[in-house]
């Protein structure tokens, strides 16, 4: 993917939210191919509109975030002690794995934030309104 960002053509590898939830359309932080930081891109404003046509597309892939409905399954991986979700979300039975307790989010609680370990973001939008069963499984690895 390339941008046009100050005139110039800028290969991308990858774009970043600073802050997803509460400003996601500004302060990116841009990467090469290579993983390499770029650079800030301060407002998408800055882009061009098929530049950010391509970075809306992106932003809304990388941050898409099923709600996570109920609680099937928790397991701790004996290996590296990773944890194996399967969840019913509002798109259907899931099944990802978290590399640790530090891509569990729970400073917004009872709102819920995990990250399986290719990035991909779930939501459980209210921890309390859960089944009992759903927080019995889940409680010992928030």
């Amino acid at each position: 993917m390339a941008l046009v960002w100050q005139e110039q053509a800028i290969p991308v590898g990858k774009i970043l939210r600073t802050l997803p939830i509460s400003d996601p359309w500004r302060y990116l932080i841009v990467y090469d191919a290579d993983g390499s930081e770029i650079g800030v891109l301060v407002d998408i404003a800055e882009l061009d509109d098929q530049s950010q046509q391509i970075v809306r597309e992106e932003l809304e892939r990388r941050y898409h975030m099923p709600k996570i409905l109920r609680v099937l399954q928790v397991e701790r991986l004996p290996q590296t002690g990773h944890t194996r979700w399967r969840v019913e979300t509002d798109e259907g039975i899931k099944e990802f794995v978290v590399p640790g307790s530090e891509h569990i989010y729970t400073s917004r609680y009872p709102r819920i934030f995990l990250v399986d370990e290719d990035g991909n973001r779930y939501e459980i939008p209210d921890f309390e309104r859960l089944d009992a069963r759903s927080r019995r499984l889940a409680a010992p690895y928030l």
